[in-house]
């Protein structure tokens, strides 16, 4: 009797120090799967060429010039456009530069070459989540220096991880409604800002775009 007491103390006692025991079933995911990521996009902006900056002096000077304040910042991540406006018979050739930040926070820049007397826009491939500064190198205008710069932002929204191919989205919704036709897809294997996505729907401010991807896994790509 006494032995049978002393055993169950033990057990009692190995109970009170053991350590918990976690029931929950857990799937493991094999280096072979993939998993279907989502995202949403809420309220995206409509597009437009001076939504940043409208009619920027730029260089007003031989020397170099930079923007730090902006009209507004970016809703959105997403591609920035760039167009010269003002008397561009005063663009000179050169390659503006834009310094921000991506989808998860990180600093990344994007250059946009102009050839000269150039009229016509420039659009990024780049997804931005903000920007910090606009810089025009030495001799980007001209003198008299009458050229102005509008900045902007496209249709190109950016997704959260990094796609191996295009492919690799599987559908999209607008509004809440499937769109028979993808959206637009460029992808970038190890940089997040890269992979872009142009829905189908519109962009109008209130209209929420939902993505269903498979991602890679890219460290780089993860916050």
């Amino acid at each position: 009797m006494k032995m049978l007491i002393a055993f169950v103390f033990v057990l009692l006692s190995l109970e009170a120090f053991a350590l918990p025991y976690d029931r929950r079933f857990r799937d493991q995911k094999l280096p072979t799967q993939k998993i279907m990521e989502y995202q949403l996009i809420s309220n995206a902006s409509v597009a437009g060429v001076n939504s940043i900056l409208d009619n920027d002096a730029g260089a007003t000077s031989a020397a170099a010039a930079s923007q730090t304040t902006f009209d507004n910042n970016i809703d959105v991540a997403r591609n920035i456009v760039i167009t010269p406006s003002g008397t561009t018979a005063d663009v000179a050739s050169c390659v503006i530069n834009v310094v921000g930040t991506d989808f998860h926070g990180q600093s990344i820049n994007e250059d946009f070459t102009f050839a000269a007397n150039q009229t016509s826009a420039v659009t990024g491939n780049k997804a931005f989540a903000s920007i910090s500064t606009v810089s025009y190198p030495a001799s980007c205008e001209d003198s008299p220096f009458g050229a102005t710069w509008r900045v902007g932002y496209g249709e190109k929204l950016g997704l959260k991880r990094c796609l191996d191919q295009a492919g690799h989205v599987v559908f999209s919704t607008s509004g809440g409604a499937y769109e028979s036709t993808r959206p637009t897809v460029a992808v970038d294997a190890s940089n997040v800002e890269g992979n872009t996505a142009d829905f189908n729907g519109a962009m109008d401010g209130s209209n929420d775009f939902e993505i269903f991807f498979v991602q890679n896994f890219a460290a780089s790509c993860m916050p």
